[in-house]
């Protein structure tokens, strides 16, 4: 097996004030790993997306992060056409205190990979999420955000990042091409 690192913040990526910049300009995918979770529980049974008590949620300082990405997304005036979010409660949460109730829409095709255990439908998952990576909005002027999960995330464009992190890509190539990263105390005044 072909061993490829993941990608890090390096001198090819922006830094915070050119990557806010650049956000702000539109045209591009702004994928959002959900905020901090309570790593004490455990998804159980995911057979009802809904009942959140059966899945790994929030923590207060996770639902502090994502105050934290909606104030700075209007703080600097950082245009959003779509906000795509996985079913998980963790990311519907992340999306709903961030942007609020009604601005986000559950897409089934951004499903967590570990639960998925059927390899063809892993593959898919990974397929949909680099097609969504590399598909620039309709509107040039705005941008798409994914609230999606690491794991996703690695698979799809070999890029790592912790919870709450944002990463920033261009979709105007063939495939993935990160621009850089930023955490959410990142999107605070500069």
């Amino acid at each position: 097996m072909l061993f490829v690192p993941l990608l890090t913040v390096n001198a090819d990526t922006l830094d915070r004030e050119a990557l806010l910049e650049r956000m702000q300009g539109g045209g591009l995918v702004i994928y959002w790993r959900h905020a901090a979770t309570d790593h004490g529980q455990r998804d159980t049974d995911l057979s009802d997306m809904s009942r959140c008590e059966h899945q790994r949620n929030l923590n207060d300082a996770g639902r502090e992060q994502a105050r934290q990405v909606g104030a700075g997304f209007e703080r600097h005036a950082i245009p959003v056409e779509r906000i795509l979010s996985s079913a998980f409660c963790r990311n519907t949460e992340s999306a709903r205190i961030a942007f609020g109730e009604g601005r986000y829409e559950t897409r089934d095709d951004l499903f967590n990979l570990p639960p998925v255990r059927n390899r063809q439908q892993q593959q898919a998952l990974v397929a949909a999420l680099q097609d969504y990576l590399v598909t620039a909005p309709e509107d040039a002027t705005r941008n798409v955000v994914i609230v999606g999960h690491n794991i996703n995330l690695q698979r799809a464009a070999r890029v790592l990042i912790e919870e709450g992190e944002i990463a920033v890509f261009d979709p105007d190539a063939e495939a993935p091409r990160l621009l850089g990263t930023l955490h959410p105390e990142d999107l605070g005044p500069l």
